[in-house]
């Protein structure tokens, strides 16, 4: 019998609570309670840590590193290693807005699809040298503010650099190397080829100088002197050679090329009339004649000392007319129609990050008449 009564006050004591709530709970979350009102981060919202990193991020001296780090600016082509005169570079700006609004009103593109055919667009030649710029196609001048065409933000205007290569003995390994090292992902590069000639190329070369030259400046008669030796003999640094010869003279002794003697730089007699001349084409618009090394001249004048100085009859100009004989000087420094070919090469780095980060609204569709 008391083994019995054992067993009951066992399981009297092992029985399951009553419904009466415990006084130990509330202790409990009371100590939980004052626990969380001395901790440091009490009285903060559910989201402050996340918003204090936030905030710590656009503080002034992390701004500049993260910013940098997100966008990346890309970097130009170096070109360093080819003839400067053989070489030139523009831009074009182009407005995505213009092109997307084009997909989506007018051909009844997706967005998604709209944005694709805008990654994959190629310019033609024919786009990058038009003059005026026709739609999507503006200025550089207007690329700060809002496109001319659609009045949109410059985050839908996109650039294209473009790096045009003259083909040539001294250009085209380095062409084919270059060509070869560019990324070839998503088609950030463009390479492009077109044809023109001798001719072309040398009036186009000759408007390019005379761009950069300040013609009020006495120094501009041997900025022409340095672009024209560059382009006739491109392997040799004329830049510092020029730099350190105080005056070009014609050599009396040399039959052909040049030399440095004191501190000044002897061309050969053809060499040096041949720079006179493009000396005189670069600013024969000034008045009374072109201005060269040996004063300024008409065209009449620089033919009488051309032909007494034995140029003409060096190049094999018999022409009596001084126009007839500027003809055929220039066929003759130009190449005349000799076929030259042009590489172009066009970065679309800033379209292809452009294009993702750009937002295409879907246009209403139109509505129909009911009769």
């Amino acid at each position: 019998m008391p083994a019995k009564k054992t067993t009951r006050k066992a399981a009297s004591t092992t029985a399951k609570p009553s419904g009466r709530k415990s006084a130990a709970k509330p202790v409990v979350k009371r100590a939980a309670a004052t626990a969380r009102s001395k901790s440091p981060a009490a009285g903060k919202p559910r989201g402050a840590a996340a918003a204090v990193k936030r905030a710590a991020a656009r503080a002034p001296g992390r701004s500049a590193g993260t910013r940098s780090a997100a966008k990346k600016i890309a970097a130009p082509l170096d070109l360093s290693a080819f003839p400067p005169e053989s070489i030139s570079q523009f831009e074009r700006w182009i407005c995505l807005a213009c092109v997307a609004d084009v997909f989506t009103r007018y051909m009844g593109m997706p967005a998604k699809k709209a944005q694709l055919e805008i990654k994959r667009h190629m310019p033609t030649l024919a786009e990058l040298h038009a003059d005026p710029s026709g739609r999507p196609f503006f200025p550089p001048g207007t690329a700060a503010e809002i496109c001319p065409y659609c009045g949109s933000g410059p985050k839908a205007h996109a650039r294209l650099d473009v790096y045009r290569i003259e083909s040539g003995k001294p250009t085209d390994t380095l062409r084919r190397a270059l060509i070869k090292s560019l990324p070839s992902s998503e088609n950030q590069f463009a390479v492009l080829e077109g044809k023109a000639t001798g001719q072309h190329a040398f009036y186009e070369w000759l408007d390019h100088v005379s761009e950069k030259l300040n013609f009020d400046d006495p120094g501009w008669l041997r900025e022409v002197s340095l672009h024209y030796l560059g382009r006739k003999e491109p392997k040799v640094d004329w830049a510092e050679i020029l730099r350190n010869a105080q005056s070009i003279r014609r050599s009396r002794r040399l039959e052909s090329g040049w030399e440095v003697d004191a501190g000044r730089l002897f061309l050969a007699p053809v060499l040096f009339d041949e720079l006179l001349l493009v000396q005189y084409l670069v600013s024969r618009s000034h008045k009374a004649g072109g201005l060269t090394l040996e004063g300024r001249h008409t065209l009449v004048e620089l033919f009488a000392r051309l032909r007494h100085g034995g140029y003409l009859r060096a190049v094999g100009i018999q022409a009596h007319n001084p126009s007839d004989a500027l003809e055929q000087l220039l066929e003759h420094l130009s190449g005349g129609e000799a076929a030259v070919k042009f590489h172009y090469i066009v970065d679309r780095r800033d379209l292809l990050e452009k294009t993702k980060a750009l937002k295409i609204k879907q246009p209403p569709k139109a509505k129909t008449m009911q009769r």
